[in-house]
Parts: structure tokens; sequence; C-alpha cells
């Protein structure tokens, strides 16, 4: 076991061959030591702190929940139960500024960041959008017999993209595969028991393209949404036409949601299609140097319904019949690359865009090759670099005459 403590830091790895073994209750006296100078009441949050997040980490519930007033409990053992279900493997709790003290009270900010499967974990960052995943809440800490107890847990008013997170207040049910975590909430059990097989068969395919792209990742975690979850979880968030999305953490991995009452009423091959579809954004987002990547979205879904309908090809596909129907109604492309979706995109146009990409990177595939293909992917979508500058780098040949060729081929194909 190791530990890394910093002013306001608690880093905790652990020792896979250590046994969980139960973390004594923090106990620090707030009288004044004949032989040593009495601590601060930051620095005896910060044990209290250092106790609980090394207790969570060797699966000691008791010791995570001992610092935790009676209220709290509750809401503290569901997120210490669902973040070990969901293969936590290293976590730190960090408080932020100073303490706003009221008489011995104090509120302070904590952050928790964590990282899940044994993915390399960042230290933590300030700013919730770089450095490891966090939970942030403001924490209400009241003197009680000689130590510090959590007595109030609140949200924080720091605006945290990742927060509120599927597994911080409502009990999950997890199942876990070779590849795949699904979880959801007690009501999907039956759906996550049916996603779960479906889930890793996607997972085999994504898996494929991921070594090819050089970004395998570590495991893929599927959260099946009820309505509610689905309206509440990552701030509800989902562009209003999506029935699943793929979440990248900070880079750390991802988490990808699935919307349960619209998904799970189709049958095993699109549901596996739909998730497949989400691996692909892992494969190909995850980790990426590429901050500015909306303005190739028709790539970024192209190269996932690429992946997602994989073995077939998109003339053999669902998007030849809706790429024929848009055509009816907006008439042909001239272009594969279309702009971005915003929020009022109505369903013709996204229909067009998911499916003009699929084509337009089947058309790569087919006249460059799928390594060449997969080049020009990695460096648009996870370096940053321009289509015109990425054409001619990856296909030897400048995009225009690319674009030009494959609105030819998608026309023929269709």
């Amino acid at each position: 076991m190791v530990l890394a403590a910093g002013v306001g830091a608690v880093v905790f790895w652990p020792d896979r061959q250590e046994p969980a073994t139960a973390t004594p209750a923090p106990s620090v006296s707030m009288s004044p030591s004949a032989s040593a100078t009495p601590l601060t009441p930051l620095q005896q949050a910060e044990v209290a702190l250092a106790g609980q997040v090394q207790a969570l980490l060797k699966g000691d519930e008791a010791g995570w929940l001992a610092p935790v007033d009676a209220k709290l409990r509750s809401r503290y053992r569901t997120i210490f139960q669902n973040l070990r279900a969901l293969e936590l493997t290293s976590a730190d709790l960090t408080i932020e500024g100073q303490p706003k003290m009221t008489g011995a009270v104090m509120k302070i900010r904590v952050d928790l960041n964590y990282c899940f499967s044994g993915v390399e974990c960042p230290a933590h960052r300030s700013d919730p959008g770089a450095g490891a995943p966090m939970m942030i809440n403001t924490l209400t800490l009241t003197p009680r017999d000689g130590s510090y107890v959590i007595t109030g847990m609140a949200a924080s008013g720091v605006k945290n993209y990742l927060q509120p997170t599927p597994w911080e207040s409502s009990v999950l049910t997890v199942a876990r595969g070779q590849r795949v975590i699904v979880a959801g909430p007690k009501s999907q059990a039956k759906n996550i028991s049916r996603v779960l097989p479906l889930a890793e068969k996607a997972a085999a395919v994504a898996d494929r393209y991921g070594t090819r792209l050089r970004n395998e990742q570590k495991k893929y975690r599927v959260y099946l949404a009820d309505d509610k979850s689905w309206r509440t979880w990552y701030d509800g968030s989902a562009p209003p036409w999506s029935v699943a999305y793929h979440l990248p953490l900070n880079g750390v991995g991802s988490d990808i949601v699935v919307k349960s009452g619209e998904v799970m009423s189709v049958g095993d091959a699109q549901v596996t299609e739909i998730i497949q579809h989400e691996m692909g954004h892992a494969v190909t987002l995850n980790d990426t140097r590429n901050w500015d990547d909306e303005d190739d979205l028709w790539l970024i879904e192209g190269v996932a319904e690429y992946i997602g309908y994989q073995p077939r090809k998109p003339q053999n596909s669902y998007s030849r019949d809706a790429l024929r129907y848009v055509q009816s109604r907006k008439g042909p492309i001239k272009t594969i690359a279309l702009p971005p979706l915003s929020a009022k995109s109505d369903d013709l146009t996204v229909t067009r865009l998911y499916a003009t990409g699929h084509f337009a990177v089947g058309c790569l595939a087919e006249k460059f090759g799928e390594e060449k293909m997969f080049n020009f992917v990695a460096l648009v979508l996870r370096e940053g670099v321009e289509p015109r500058f990425a054409s001619e780098a990856a296909l030897g040949k400048p995009f225009k005459t690319v674009d030009k060729a494959c609105v030819s081929w998608i026309k023929q194909k269709l």
C-alpha cells in the first residue's frame, strides 16, 4: 500500500496482494497534546478522508462508513458498493481550498477522483475537465467525541459535466463479463442479463479496431438507463435524437449509456449494433489529443457506424434505405463532409449525417484499404489534423478529390 499525501490531498493505490482488513475508525484528538502540536481542523479532516479512501480501496465498508453520520450512511454505502462492483482500482479524496468555519463546524469542497478497471489514473486537477474524473461535493464536518464526523453532503456549485454519475445516489444492479460491465437501476435487472452477452460480442469486434488504432480499452462499461436516469445521469446532456451515447471520462476510459426504454424493445441484433457503435466511439475517441472534433462529426459517427454494423457493409445495412429516403426528400449529397448537428437538427438531417458518414467511411475502406482509412481516421479524430492535410498524408490524394470520388461511389451503391 502506497500513500501519497500533500496539502489537501490523499491518494491511495491498492496493493492487490493485501487482504481486505478492517480499517479502524479515524480517531483524531481535538485537544492539545503535551507531546505534539495539535492538528488544525483542516488536517483533522485530511486524516479522516485518508482513512476513508484507504478503506474504499481495500473493500472495507465499515472503515469507509466510520467517519459518516448515521443519516448519510445509506448514501455512502451506496457509493461504496457501486464503486466496488464497477471495479474501482484507484481513487483519492482531495480537499480544494480552505474550509469555511462556523465555530468548530467546517464546510469544505471535497473531490472524489476515481478510475476503473486498471486504467492509468492521472493526478488530481482542480479543473473537473482535466486530470482524473471526479465527483465534487461540499461536505459538512462536525466535531463529535473527539473526531470530525461527516454530517452533510451537498452539491458544490462547481460545474462538472461528469455529474451526477450513475453510481453516486442509487443502488445499481451490476453484471460483469470478461470485457464488459453492464449496470443499471434495479428495474433493469432483466435487461442487464440480456445485454451482457450481446455487449461481450460487440466488444470482441470493437477490440479488433482498438488494437489497430493502438487504443485498446481495459474494459467497457455500459449503463442501462430508465427514463428518470436518462434525464439525470451526466446532467441529462444527451442529444435529443440519441438512444445511446458514449462519454469520455476526461480521456481516462469512458462510459456508454443506453436509453433502455427505446433500445430494449428491438431485437438482439439491433441492440448489439447500437452498443457496438458506441464501443466504436470508445476505440476511436478515448484518450485523444483532439479537443475540437465536433467539426468532423460526419467522420466520428461514420466510423462508429462502420464498426457498429460489422461485418456488414453500408450498402447492406439500414444506412442504405435511410440515405435513399433522405435523398428523396432533401436531394443528393454534394459532399461527404456534412456540417455538424445541433440541438435543433431535425430527424432527416440527423439521419443524413449518420448514413452519409457510414457510406463515406465504407468508401474510404474500399478505395484505399481499411488500414489507410483508419490512418486517416486516427489523424483527424485522434490527432486533430484537418481532413485536407490528413487526406494527403494517409490517402495520398487531396481531400477534394477523395470527397468527389466518394460522392460518386455512394451514388453507385445506392
